[in-house]
């Protein structure tokens, strides 16, 4: 997903109503974005070098600004395999 083209913010408006509305707690957004650096971090331990730390976006969401290619090589698609433990969810 590309969220610096031009039809990703109007259709993020359009349709955002349509997303679970949740509250997290100070403790909660800290460990997601321990979660985050983790997995920045074993990104690039296992081979991708340039995988970017993520940013706190002032409105409290956590973002990955990944740029054109990221994922697409077979060492990147790896090391996600390898490092999907630190998402929400990817540890199952």
């Amino acid at each position: 997903m590309n969220t610096h083209s031009p039809q990703y913010l109007p259709a993020s408006k359009a349709c955002g109503h349509l997303l679970p509305s949740y509250q997290v707690t100070p403790a909660q957004r800290k460990q997601e974005l321990s979660s985050a650096l983790r997995y920045s971090a074993c990104m690039r331990s296992h081979g991708v070098p340039s995988f970017p730390d993520p940013v706190e976006l002032a409105n409290g969401n956590i973002e990955l600004r990944l740029g054109a290619g990221h994922g697409s090589s077979p060492q990147q698609q790896a090391a996600a395999q390898a490092c999907r433990k630190f998402l929400p969810g990817g540890g199952g």
